[in-house]
């Protein structure tokens, strides 16, 4: 794995560095989640006119056609530029590419230019109450009605909800079929009677999760993504991407994090400390590990073209950084760190959901274990 950048990845970083230096978006506004998620809608307007909203999509879909490594520098710079992400990132970084692989024509000529311009918010319906990890377990229906499938149950845990108009949902077709083949993906339109989303506040004060209620929601059939029953193998493109897109920026924002503690720590004086000091260093060390980890991964996407089981040992490893990380902060800080309404609390408070969102640890391990290192699969214990 060669990690100097040739010259045309170096000059796709300078020309990024100074698109984002005079186009920064600013400090993120007051006035509650509406307004703020509204700055970050329109900063991906800013970005589409740029030719940056879908650096990684190819041309002819409206992208910028960007290789592996220049996507995972995109990632990096706008980190290292401490701006937000893009508001319509599900769409970008999970419903795009999974129409790209798995949609009509129409459907990828219909939907992907309201992605990149965050005309259209998209949001992701696979976690369930007693479906979260293990997917395949999920009890929403959607029985055919003609031209159209009728879908009721209940998704948790969806993100940006309350500003989409489209959910990438997937639901059970056929009861008779093993969990894993009864199975459709499709795109359905949150702004009708059938769709009741319900914010679930979190002890951060913020409500970026969402409850759905599905009653009698309807879903035309030529929103099928893939065909019927293939359900399972779309939501798995999307996982792959899920766990392998955000890597990048997720591993500058914890760097950004650590360099604030170092700041303080030497400010304050507390870098003398030895216990701090090694603390520290070994935080460090768990931060270059996983962003060579990270980079490391471009070898399996470039190699077989989409990310690989590896991807879930990124995101394990970023999980348990950023806890690390912020509890640490807690420590070096003390009550400063802890009082309500700063961002160290937010950030403490935040990260104990790390290790539960997007494949919670135990499964993660059990994916590095048995298609990464290829252990034998973990047989229950004789009763």
């Amino acid at each position: 794995m060669d990690l100097t950048f040739s010259n045309e990845e170096t000059a796709f970083r300078d020309e990024l560095r100074l698109w984002l230096a005079e186009n920064h978006p600013g400090d993120e506004p007051d006035g509650g989640e509406d307004k703020q998620f509204a700055w970050r809608q329109d900063w991906q307007r800013r970005l589409n006119d740029g030719g940056w909203a879908g650096v990684h999509w190819p041309v002819e879909y409206g992208g910028r056609g960007a290789t592996y490594t220049e996507s995972a520098i995109f990632f990096e710079e706008l980190g290292r530029a401490n701006s937000p992400l893009p508001a319509n990132g599900l769409g970008l970084v999970l419903g795009g590419p999974t129409l790209m692989a798995w949609g009509t024509e129409e459907q990828k000529e219909r939907y992907l230019p309201m992605i990149l311009s965050a005309e259209e918010i998209w949001c992701q319906g696979f976690s369930e109450p007693e479906a979260g990890s293990d997917l395949a377990s999920l009890k929403t229906t959607a029985v055919r009605d003609g031209d159209e499938w009728v879908v009721n149950g209940q998704k948790v845990w969806t993100s940006a909800a309350q500003w989409s108009k489209w959910c990438m949902l997937v639901a059970r077709t056929d009861p008779d079929l093993p969990k894993h083949k009864g199975l459709t993906y499709f795109l359905m339109d949150m702004d009708q009677p059938g769709v009741q989303v319900r914010p679930l506040k979190q002890m951060t004060g913020g409500s970026e999760f969402n409850e759905l209620f599905l009653e009698d929601a309807r879903i035309p059939h030529e929103n099928i993504v893939g065909s019927e029953g293939d359900g399972w193998k779309v939501a798995m493109t999307t996982l792959m991407n899920e766990r392998s897109g955000l890597a990048f920026f997720l591993q500058v924002r914890s760097r950004q994090l650590l360099d604030d503690l170092f700041r303080h720590a030497r400010e304050s004086g507390q870098i003398d400390d030895p216990l701090v000091a090694d603390k520290l260093a070994r935080l460090h060390a768990k931060a270059e590990v996983l962003r060579l980890t990270a980079y490391r991964g471009l070898t399996q996407i470039e190699t077989y073209g989409q990310p690989g089981p590896e991807s879930a040992l990124t995101k394990l490893m970023w999980s348990e950084l950023n806890q690390d990380i912020t509890q640490f902060a807690a420590d070096l800080l003390g009550p400063q760190a802890l009082r309500d309404g700063t961002e160290w609390s937010y950030e403490l408070m935040r990260a104990r959901g790390n290790t539960i969102e997007g494949g919670t640890t135990e499964v993660l391990k059990n994916i590095v274990a048995e298609r990464v290192l290829g252990l034998p699969r973990l047989k229950a214990a004789a009763q």
